[in-house]
């Protein structure tokens, strides 16, 4: 998606014009991706595994309902970011520090408006659940209000990720990834031994989480766009 955007965005689809030195460029941001593929898989897909192997299918089936109602962010925050990046790609073009800040205090409120969102699924997590799965499906709110706000983190993260990919350091995104999906696979068979499904449940959250806070601060520490949330 971010590689289509660039390719476009430098005019690199006249290929009577294309060069080895844009091709290298090519490589150097899309091959870093595809261990960033590998960590997303991890982060949602192969716990799975292991929260069945140790808690069983019975448990399993709920946590699958509960993430798979709240996977309905994950196309949100999607279809924002896929809005949002091409504009945001454009101000940042200007390279007006005003417009960095206006940037950066629009995320900050996003990222406010989506914590407030957060806190309705620890109360009224269980009884959408219900409504939505049936009765068969009575979860605790604390587990659906967890992996609500990881998927909320998942947003957050997209969010900031984007200044990441205007500045092509798209090895970073693979690294942050494959760290969270690692941590990720530690936490989750650590959490659900010993708390069961509300562990499976804290341990994706936490790891999300850490994918957004790790961006953030990759963000702040190697790139030019942070200027704006370090005071200047």
């Amino acid at each position: 998606m971010f590689s289509t955007f660039i390719i476009i965005k430098n005019n690199w689809l006249l290929f009577s014009c294309v060069s080895l030195a844009i091709i290298k460029d090519i490589l150097k941001v899309g091959l870093p991706l595809v261990p960033h593929s590998i960590g997303i898989f991890i982060l949602v897909g192969a716990d799975k595994f292991i929260i069945g192997k140790i808690l069983g299918l019975t448990t399993i089936s709920s946590y699958l309902v509960v993430f798979q109602i709240s996977a309905v962010f994950i196309f949100v925050f999607d279809a924002i970011n896929k809005s949002y990046y091409p504009w945001l790609f454009e101000k940042l073009n200007e390279n007006n520090e005003k417009t960095k800040k206006k940037l950066w205090f629009l995320t900050y409120i996003y990222f406010i408006l989506l914590l407030i969102i957060s806190i309705f699924f620890f109360f009224h997590g269980s009884t959408l659940i219900t409504l939505i799965a049936g009765k068969n499906y009575i979860i605790n709110d604390s587990i659906v209000g967890l992996i609500f706000l990881g998927q909320i983190f998942g947003g957050m993260y997209l969010m900031i990720n984007n200044y990441l990919f205007y500045e092509k350091r798209t090895s970073l995104i693979s690294m942050i990834t494959i760290i969270s999906g690692a941590i990720h696979l530690l936490l989750i068979s650590l959490f659900s031994y010993y708390f069961g499904i509300t562990g499976a449940a804290l341990s994706f959250c936490l790891s999300k989480c850490l994918q957004f806070l790790l961006t953030w601060v990759k963000v702040y520490e190697t790139t030019t766009l942070s200027l704006a949330s370090k005071g200047e």
